[in-house]
């Protein structure tokens, strides 16, 4: 007869299932990790810009296709959002130099925002691009569905957008980036 199995050792059973987890979560990691590094293939790789209109405050309601020809940059912010709005006192700048080379700036609000916060911000901070209101979420769901701020499309003549970003902005490469889509 043999004698019964000892009864395993719960420290040792904690310790088996602690590392079964870690090389679980290990493996999780190493796929957002992998998935992340291809971000900026998908972001980057030229894709034809959706077909959108754009409800301007000063009335005028250009669409993607009517804006052909011209560097668009397009981007998505909030009032509520910090990173927003910490960026635009850069984007002023950054319109102020390349408008006169040819970058059109449209900055389109999101759908939560109340459209009269939307054109006071505009106003106080007097942004020298033009601001679109999105109040039905159109132009966001044109552009795959955005929904986080801040997002830019950079648009070349073309129609092709050329780069997304998203989050807070590497304003360096942007400039790098117009630069060459100006000249071109």
């Amino acid at each position: 007869m043999t004698d019964p199995a000892p009864a395993p050792d719960p420290a040792a059973v904690a310790a088996r299932r602690m590392r079964r987890l870690v090389a679980v979560l290990g493996g999780g990691a190493l796929l957002i990790a992998g998935s992340l590094a291809a971000i900026p293939w998908f972001v980057t790789r030229p894709r034809p810009a959706p077909e959108a209109r754009f409800k301007l405050l000063d009335g005028r309601q250009p669409s993607v296709s009517e804006l052909r020809g011209q560097v668009l940059l397009l981007n998505f912010w909030s009032p509520s959002c910090a990173t927003c709005m910490s960026e635009k006192p850069i984007l002023i700048e950054f319109h102020r130099r390349n408008a006169r080379r040819g970058l059109t700036m449209i900055a389109v609000s999101m759908s939560h925002d109340r459209p009269a916060e939307v054109i006071e911000v505009a106003r106080e901070q007097r942004f020298p691009f033009d601001v679109a209101l999105d109040v039905r979420g159109e132009i966001a769901h044109a552009f795959f569905r955005t929904e986080v701020t801040p997002t830019k499309y950079l648009i070349d003549r073309d129609g092709q957008i050329v780069r997304t970003m998203v989050g807070h902005t590497d304003f360096i490469d942007l400039q790098q980036r117009v630069d060459g889509l100006l000249r071109a």
